[in-house]
């Protein structure tokens, strides 16, 4: 009777997608797993998603731990039946190589057999030695600190290289100290290395290109935010009256349908027209900043869209965002007011052509005013369009 071995894979969720990190495993060795069962959590493109168990069995081995990186295809878990050896799984794991396709397959079978003759790997040695096993991260942190990986032992997992071992060897092998109570004028600190997140990679990745490639210039005029505050106090009697920053998504909601060459897409062949604001709204989270889209935004009375854009914070706070949360959008709003900011600038998301930054309210006496700056593709949009939108949205909030 042949013994079923199933790959657990980084699935490839996206065209975009390259690797994943793995957030969190909801099952452990030696855990039985129904197929269709969450998995695995796995961080890619400013989102977590579960990956669902690709069969029924015993998730037998892990290969990659919390926090680790790997490109779409890697090995890095088997799932198998009770009757497959340790040899038979050595065997499968040394052997596997990643799928070709370019779906989203999150799984690879094989089937053996236990009375097949197996390549063992010799008694204590993993299945892979030799292969040294460290993440981008950490080889990054070598490199910089010149520490060459080749026969160093890591103290990870099967053998794995981690920071710490890195800065130990980079310090001539020695354990680590208690620093002296003077340190001498010529001491070096060697910095902690925090990795990068996949949602924080994405980020810069997407923001350097962006930056390279679309000529911005900006737009700023003062609105003046008497009569948005005073609606604002309006409707705080309201069981969960909207943010000052909902009725600006609101208001650039409307304007947006008057000025179409402003709510489209940049293509070489032309811009890319849409007849509704699909309005991106940007959030923080630790690992950076997101921008779940409220689709066909137009269309929502403010206490829908309000409710819209609570849910998605809600969603954003617990890391529950769909890849189709990000998608779509037409326009960016990005708001720093909360935090003092009186004005600034924000880097447009390809291949939108323009995008909204919010300030703070200032007072000054009796007078409330906010900056808003726009930030256009020039591809796209000449100055006059712009201002022409810039204008409409602010006669827009001043007659709230």
């Amino acid at each position: 009777m042949s013994a079923r071995i199933v790959a657990v894979v980084v699935p490839k969720w996206g065209l975009e997608m390259t690797e994943g990190t793995v957030s969190s495993w909801l099952k452990q060795p030696g855990d039985m797993v129904a197929r269709g069962e969450p998995l695995i959590e796995i961080e890619s493109e400013k989102i977590v998603n579960s990956l669902d168990a690709p069969a029924e069995g015993m998730l037998r081995r892990i290969l990659l731990d919390a926090g680790n990186i790997a490109a779409v295809g890697t090995l890095i878990g088997v799932i198998a039946d009770a009757s497959a050896s340790e040899d038979d799984l050595d065997r499968f794991i040394r052997d596997f190589r990643p799928p070709d396709t370019g779906d989203a397959a999150a799984s690879a079978a094989v089937t053996t057999s236990p009375t097949t003759p197996a390549i063992a790997a010799p008694t204590g040695a993993a299945p892979d030695a030799g292969v040294v096993r460290v993440s981008p991260p950490v080889r990054r942190l070598a490199e910089s600190l010149g520490v060459s990986l080749e026969g160093l032992r890591g103290s990870g997992p099967n053998g794995r290289i981690l920071q710490e071992d890195v800065e130990r060897a980079a310090r001539g092998g020695s354990a680590p100290a208690t620093a002296p109570a003077a340190a001498t004028a010529t001491a070096a600190e060697t910095p902690r290395l925090e990795p990068w997140s996949a949602t924080r990679r994405a980020i810069a990745r997407r923001m350097q290109d962006a930056a390279r490639d679309i000529p911005h210039f900006y737009l700023v005029t003062d609105v003046d935010a008497t009569a948005l505050l005073a609606l604002r106090e309006r409707l705080r009697s309201g069981a969960e009256p909207p943010s000052v920053n909902d009725l600006i998504v609101h208001a650039v909601a409307r304007t947006l349908l008057s000025h179409p060459r402003v709510n489209a897409h940049h293509s070489d062949d032309g811009s890319l027209v849409f007849t509704h604001a699909h309005v991106a709204v940007a959030m923080a989270t630790p690992d950076g900043v997101v921008a779940p889209v409220v689709a066909y935004a137009d269309r929502l009375p403010l206490a829908e869209l309000s409710a819209a854009l609570r849910t998605l914070r809600e969603r954003v706070a617990q890391r529950k965002l769909g890849k189709g949360d990000l998608e779509g959008g037409s326009f960016t709003v990005s708001n720093l007011g909360m935090y003092g900011v009186r004005e600034f600038t924000s880097i447009i998301t390809p291949p939108q052509s323009a995008s909204l930054a919010v300030g703070a309210v200032r007072k000054d006496g009796a007078a409330s005013t906010l900056a808003l700056t726009l930030s256009c593709d020039h591809r796209a949009l000449d100055g006059a369009t712009g201002a022409a939108f810039l204008r409409d949205l602010k006669q827009d909030l001043e007659r709230s």
